[in-house]
């Protein structure tokens, strides 16, 4: 799939001034993968996940030395870790808050070594133990663009719009994106689901994981909100999709619910990533397409 963090992480990669990248973003927008794919463009990659193997916290539990830290890392997976050849991979870092202030010290003291970190509800992670500010950069995955769609599902009509940008755009072409944005609307922008598209375009299969991509979105509320927040959240969460285009209104929310009640859950739901910024004009929506 043709996206634009994928020429980010290249740059990077080659940057002089290169720091280690922590990378943010709701759940299924493809930082994983991405991250994976841009591995192969190392000798070796290393990936280490939080959620599925907890024994890796317990290594930044000591101290944040880098060189222990890698020796360890290095005895758990019996893989090797070569400053310059491999790319060190830590994913789900919001399970170990540790690991994220571990970063600084990898750039202080180990800075040949291509580190990026990724996760989901970062934020709330950063809002325990801060960030090493100057020492990490930061980029932020969004769901796959129009543009991006157009990439990789229709790659001529996309050369065409690349070729003459500034040219008005004939009326059968123009006809064609506004019926391509509509399919792209109905997909939604989620990686996964434009790739089911693009096999099968079963849309029985896609219907179904839109439904598990939101189920996993609701199952995360408990994870950042409080259990008297959690109907506030739900409640915001159904309901701004259905006003895009138009200015939010707390008033307008279904319910009999005050401003100070909603306000704190729409902070959350902006935090963790599953509504991008802007959302209190409601020009974005969660991408699954629903």
């Amino acid at each position: 799939m043709k996206r634009l963090i994928n020429y980010d992480l290249l740059q990077w990669k080659s940057s002089s001034i290169r720091k280690p990248l922590l990378m943010r973003g709701a759940r299924q927008v493809g930082k994983t993968h991405a991250v994976r794919e841009f591995g192969k463009t190392f000798q070796n990659i290393v990936e280490i996940n939080f959620e599925l193997n907890s024994n890796f916290i317990v290594i930044f539990e000591k101290d944040l030395e880098p060189t222990r830290i890698i020796n360890a890392l290095v005895a758990m997976t019996m893989q090797s870790i070569t400053p310059g050849k491999t790319l060190l991979f830590f994913d789900e870092i919001q399970a170990c808050p540790k690991a994220i202030i571990a970063l600084r010290y990898f750039y202080e003291l180990m800075p040949e070594l291509h580190v990026i970190a990724a996760g989901s509800l970062l934020d709330f992670a950063i809002e325990q133990v801060g960030v090493p500010v100057g020492r990490i950069q930061f980029c932020y995955v969004y769901p796959v663009s129009f543009m991006e769609y157009l990439a990789t599902a229709h790659n001529m009509l996309f050369a065409m719009l690349l070729k003459n940008p500034d040219k008005a755009l004939e009326p059968f072409l123009h006809n064609k994106l506004f019926e391509l944005l509509g399919q792209y609307i109905v997909l939604g922008g989620m990686p996964i689901i434009i790739a089911e598209s693009l096999k099968e375009n079963n849309f029985s299969n896609i219907y179904a994981l839109q439904d598990s991509i939101i189920g996993a979105y609701q199952n995360d509320f408990p994870k950042y909100a409080k259990k008297f927040q959690i109907k506030y959240v739900e409640t915001l969460f159904e309901y701004i999709p259905r006003c895009i285009a138009h200015t939010f209104k707390y008033t307008s929310v279904d319910g009999d619910f005050q401003k100070r009640e909603l306000a704190p859950a729409l902070d959350l739901l902006k935090k963790s990533g599953y509504y991008s910024q802007g959302i209190s004009n409601c020009r974005q929506w969660i991408s699954v397409g629903r």
